[in-house]
């Protein structure tokens, strides 16, 4: 298990950064140790997780120092399983793992793209700069490829 420690844990703000992104392409299961909500935020970007075989109501903890004893106690469940059992969760994980890999190098590469060009919009129009003379097709077609 990969124990992922984001970079926004004590402040209350939905943060993702590369760190959780290293063991999806890593093809590693994890739990999430970051500000509340963050496990949720990722599932929106269409990830899977791990619950059903870990409890991951942690995300939904609002005080710190319980919500890193509840990532610590499941952390402490897994250790405390035996050798078979592991290998059961391991092929119970591997589907998610695999799904998680392939959704990052495509719909998601495409959405974060988007999301991206449609920032770019917004603020050049808050800006007041003319935005008329950019390519947005090409520079995804660019970008995803």
């Amino acid at each position: 298990w990969h124990i992922v420690t984001e970079t926004v844990f004590y402040y209350n703000k939905l943060h993702l950064t590369e760190k959780i992104f290293k063991p999806i392409v890593s093809k590693q299961p994890f739990m999430l140790l970051a500000a509340p909500g963050n496990l949720a935020y990722l599932k929106s970007y269409g990830f899977k997780t791990f619950d059903g075989i870990i409890d991951e109501s942690y995300d939904t903890i609002i005080d710190n120092d319980q919500r890193t004893e509840a990532v610590v106690a499941q952390i402490a469940w897994y250790c405390a399983l035996t050798a078979e059992e592991k290998r059961a969760v391991i092929e119970a994980i591997a589907p998610i793992v695999e799904y998680n890999f392939h959704h990052f190098y495509g719909e998601f590469k495409h959405r974060i793209t988007s999301e991206l060009l449609d920032n770019c919009r917004a603020l050049f129009k808050e800006i007041g700069y003319n935005d008329d003379a950019i390519a947005y097709d090409d520079i995804f077609k660019t970008l995803v490829n």
